[in-house]
């Protein structure tokens, strides 16, 4: 009772309150810039964080996709009944690739069907920039095209990414053997001639 009787008689003094009411208000408005910079900067770095996962992410898959071999398919070589496929297959990567095959698509002549042959080159283990020959002989009667369809490798024979270029062109064909034609320019008998030509006339009975 003695404190609210002295409260009342002792009021607090208004200029003291304000400053109070101000300081309660500038503690209010800094835990309020605090909280807002602490959010921002988490935001900030996550952010960032996922920024640099997205660009890791994208370098990997340019990576991945990057060509690791380099192709080059020579024309297809004709001789009698028998047709040569072949090229190099050149590792452009800076790892050594195991297992090396190519595959091919071929075009029957009959039928429309289609054929893949895989075909193992000369060396299958390819250290960075090692060059492998690779070549294939098929009837020319049973197949129409052949097409080079990819590169695999490694135990499960995955795709290899490659990028194709042309190789040995096929050299040109013989010209036909001339022949000299021998035409008998003896005049024929009377009896062979036609009649009413410009220099024989002759009359119709």
């Amino acid at each position: 009772m003695n404190i609210l009787n002295q409260l009342e008689t002792e009021p607090i003094p208004i200029d003291e309150e304000e400053r109070r009411h101000t300081k309660r208000l500038l503690v209010g408005f800094l835990c309020a810039v605090l909280l807002t910079g602490a959010l921002l900067g988490g935001y900030m770095a996550l952010r960032k964080r996922h920024e640099r996962q997205v660009a890791a992410a994208a370098e990997a898959e340019v990576k991945r996709k990057a060509p690791r071999v380099e192709v080059f398919v020579d024309d297809a070589m004709v001789n009698g009944n028998t047709t040569t496929l072949g090229g190099t297959v050149h590792n452009i990567s800076n790892e050594n690739l195991q297992n090396i095959a190519v595959e091919l698509q071929l075009r029957r002549r009959v039928g429309a069907g289609v054929d893949t042959r895989i075909i193992v080159p000369e060396t299958t283990d390819l250290a960075p920039d090692a060059k492998t020959r690779y070549s294939v002989q098929v009837a020319t009667q049973d197949y129409i095209s052949a097409t080079f369809l990819r590169v695999v490798g490694g135990g499960d024979r995955a795709a290899v990414p490659f990028k194709a270029r042309p190789g040995n062109a096929a050299p040109p064909m013989e010209p036909p053997a001339s022949r000299t034609i021998v035409v008998d320019k003896t005049r024929p008998s009377r009896g062979d001639e036609f009649i009413n030509t410009p220099n024989n006339p002759g009359r119709v009975p």
